[in-house]
Parts: structure tokens; C-alpha cells; sequence
């Protein structure tokens, strides 16, 4: 399988410089999977201007855009979307493809005084079963980033057998090495990929800058590290291989 990683601050529909990309990339490449890093197609959640009406024009308008970029290249788009419904908003991640949509709320909300998207997001907390879906003969599942942290949820990954988990995120504050060795423990402990699409720009609040440094990068299932972008804007291409879960779950038996 191979999957596009997608390192951006900000991307519209039709924007000339992403869809550039995505020509030059997609071209004759076969791309099975598109990824997007958190608040990359919406505004970070702290800049959001409450307007229920024109979130939903905007959340339609999205979901237009993606499933034409979908459907043009034949492949599937995990994309981190304010969802609209019911005058609410929620925190989401829209799976789509030529074919369907489907979106998968959050679970955990940071609260924290700093960050607190509890208070922001409409999102049900309970617990719930995972979105997974197959490409290639892999089950592919989708965890944010907060969520990560949270036992709990990898066990339910894990009897679900998922291949490939896509985490985005939006890091910042220098965090990178954290985010490295916890993923490259999921992924080892898994035996599965775990694939980390972070967003890239500044964000200022009381004369802090606070950095998305990017480094997306994919942790291999024997934990080692694989791919990895820098702290640009830009694009990637891997190869997702099933013979390495194979192997790593032949070799430690964790699964």
C-alpha cells in the first residue's frame, strides 16, 4: 500500500500549491492513501471564529473538494475535519472515497487550561468501537493524537487486528522526541504501523509563539523508526509493506 503524507499549515479547497502536489506526486504512482495532519483543512481550533452557519458551508465545501481529489486519483483521504450537525461541532476524522464517507469522533479531548478542547468540542466521550477499513488486504484504523496516550483504546486496535494506524496531530513546543519514542513503542508493541501526520506553522497567544515543527514520520512494527519528513511544507510517499507486520508478529508474538 502506499500512502501520501500530507505536511501542511493550512490547506483550501482548490488551493494551487497543494493540488501541485498532489498532481506531481499521485502521477502514475498509484497513491492508495492521502493523510492530513490536525487543524491543517480547518483553523486551529483557538482561532476559530463561532459562526455555526458558515462551519457548515465550510464543512460541505470540504467534503465536496476531498471526495473529487478522491475520486480523480482513485484513492481513499483521512482527513481531520470540524464536523457540522445537529448546531453542533466536533472534533473528527472524515474517511472518504469516491464511493462513501465515514467520520470518526474523537474519544479523548485535552482539557488542559492552555489547550482545553472539551470545552470547545461537542464530542461524546463514552467509549466506542474503532473505525476500521481495508485497503489492500490491510486493516487500517485512525487514532488523534491525544488519543494515543490512552491504553485502553490500543487494545481495542489490537483485537480488532489493525495493520496501520494513522495518527495526526498537531505537536508543538518542542515535543518531537516524546512523540517519537511513545509511537515507537505502540507501533512495537502492536506490531503494526503507526503512521504521524503533524501540521506545520506558528500560533501566537500572549506574545508565545507556539511551533508545529512537522517531522511526520512512520514507526516500523518491530518499533524501529522508517520515514520521515523535516519542518517544512511538503509531501511524502511510503510504502506500506504487509510482510513486515508478518514478520514482526512472527518474530515477537505480541499479536
Amino acid at each position: 500500500m502506499k500512502i501520501l503524507i500530507s505536511q501542511f499549515e493550512n490547506i483550501k479547497p482548490n488551493s494551487k500549491s497543494f493540488n501541485k502536489y498532489l498532481s506531481s506526486s499521485c502521477k502514475k504512482k498509484d497513491i492508495d492513501l492521502i493523510v492530513f495532519g490536525e487543524y491543517v483543512l480547518n483553523p486551529f481550533f483557538k482561532k476559530l471564529k463561532l459562526n455555526y452557519n458558515q462551519l457548515q458551508k465550510d464543512f460541505l465545501a470540504l467534503q465536496s473538494y476531498l471526495k473529487t481529489i478522491a475520486t480523480k486519483y482513485k484513492t481513499t483521504i483521512i482527513a481531520p475535519i470540524y464536523e457540522c450537525k445537529n448546531n453542533q461541532i466536533f472534533k473528527s476524522i472524515m474517511v472518504i472515497n469516491e464511493k462513501k464517507s465515514n467520520f470518526y469522533q474523537s474519544q479523548r479531548l485535552m482539557q488542559m487550561e492552555h489547550w482545553n478542547e472539551s470545552d470547545f468540542f461537542s464530542n461524546d466521550l463514552k467509549a466506542k468501537n474503532p473505525l476500521v477499513f481495508k485497503i489492500g488486504g490491510l486493516n487500517i484504523s485512525v487514532l488523534f493524537g491525544f488519543e494515543t496516550h490512552f491504553d485502553e483504546l490500543w487494545i481495542k486496535l489490537k483485537k480488532k487486528n489493525v495493520d496501520v494506524v494513522i495518527v495526526p496531530t498537531a505537536s508543538t513546543f518542542g515535543s518531537n522526541d516524546r512523540w517519537i519514542r511513545l509511537l515507537q513503542t505502540r507501533s512495537f508493541l502492536n506490531n503494526c504501523f503507526v503512521v504521524r501526520v503533524n501540521r506545520v506553522g506558528n500560533y501566537i497567544e500572549d506574545n508565545i509563539i507556539w511551533r508545529f515543527y512537522g517531522d511526520s514520520f512512520i514507526a516500523l512494527p518491530d518499533g524501529n523508526l522508517g520515514d520521515m519528513l523535516g519542518d517544512k511544507e511538503g509531501v511524502m510517499v511510503s510504502e506500506i509493506k504487509k510482510t513486515m507486520i508478518d514478520e514482526a508478529r512472527q518474530n515477537w508474538g505480541f499479536r
